[in-house]
């Protein structure tokens, strides 16, 4: 055992180094790529947080003015859809088409056409009767204007060229003779 305590160990320790970091372009360009990567993500940090900010308001509910705005030109357009489909509705009300013996007749109530027989033009062409009507409603914000036609097609006995019109209250008559043509 003294055999021990009598040698004296040495350690010895080297030191190796790599030989890329003893060059300085190899420094250099180490110390560049981390700076680059330390920005890289400082300024995606910085973008996330101000995108986050700016989109923040975006998943917030409106506010109260401004759906009460949205509600209210939603409203507007459903009253527009209604209206037309109403005024389609009536339209068919409008005009009657009856016939006896010796003529057709259709009425047309010109109510519908603010009660004014020139908001209703009547055309033949053939052996076709053509009815196109228009309405303009005015109010204090914006103004409607309504227009149809409507076509009816008749038999060859039917003397469209001999047709009249005349005005009955509110009632616009074309009577349409039936019989034999006579040209």
């Amino acid at each position: 055992m003294d055999e021990n305590q009598n040698r004296e160990e040495t350690t010895r320790i080297e030191r190796h180094e790599c030989p890329v970091t003893k060059h300085p372009f190899w420094k250099s360009l180490l110390c560049g790529l981390l700076i680059f990567l330390g920005a890289y993500c400082a300024s995606y940090v910085v973008t996330d947080w101000h995108m986050k900010s700016l989109m923040s308001h975006m998943m917030r509910p409106l506010p109260r003015k401004m759906d009460r705005m949205i509600e209210k030109d939603i409203r507007a357009m459903d009253n527009l859809w209604k209206e037309d489909r109403n005024f389609a509705r009536k339209a068919a009300n409008v005009i009657h088409l009856e016939q006896t013996k010796n003529a057709y007749k259709v009425i047309i109530d010109l109510r519908a056409f603010d009660n004014n027989e020139n908001n209703v033009q009547v055309s033949a062409n053939g052996n076709i009767l053509t009815i196109n009507g228009r309405s303009i409603r005015k109010s204090k914000n914006n103004e409607q204007i309504s227009e149809f036609q409507q076509n009816y097609m008749f038999g060859e006995n039917v003397k469209l060229k001999n047709l009249t019109k005349e005005t009955e209250g509110n009632y616009y008559i074309i009577t349409i003779p039936i019989g034999p043509d006579e040209d």
